[in-house]
């Protein structure tokens, strides 16, 4: 299959077009994939208000104190109505489990460093940091491969 990439400046905004011969089961998933990803959202709460946010602005989803929150690329926390484990299954394929407590987006991710002890240190692009668990290590290895 050959990707070309054709800029038409009269689309519709957040418009796709696939040009293709006849419909085949490739095809369909890379709909289902772009259509997954293009709406994606989520809602958080910060105090009592609830706001929509779209899975592309997420840095990450941690655990703290039997809570679940989203933190978003420009800094913003939200809490979430949902267990660390349900979003892991739920979020696209940018997402990973580093940790019991942490899953992050890889479109956000600067770069790796491993420490002396073996961990994992994953730089973001805003500056933050976080690690991976020895037990999470295996899976992010392989994602990276």
């Amino acid at each position: 299959m050959e990707v070309q990439v054709k800029i038409i400046n009269d689309l519709n905004p957040n418009t796709i077009v696939l040009g293709v011969r006849q419909h085949s089961e490739p095809l369909n998933k890379i709909i289902a994939y772009i259509e997954s990803v293009q709406g994606a959202t989520i809602t958080g709460q910060i105090d009592s208000r609830n706001k929509i946010i779209s899975l592309s602005d997420c840095l990450s989803f941690y655990s703290s104190q039997k809570k679940v929150y989203v933190k978003t690329f420009s800094g913003d926390e939200f809490k979430v109505n949902k267990r660390l484990y349900t979003l892991a299954n739920s979020l696209p394929r940018d997402f990973i489990r580093i940790s019991n407590t942490e899953i992050i987006n890889l479109a956000y991710v600067n770069e790796f460093e491993v420490s002396p002890t073996g961990i994992i240190i994953i730089h973001f692009k805003n500056g933050t940091q976080t690690s991976s668990s020895r037990r999470y290590l295996r899976q992010v290895k392989e994602r990276l491969s």
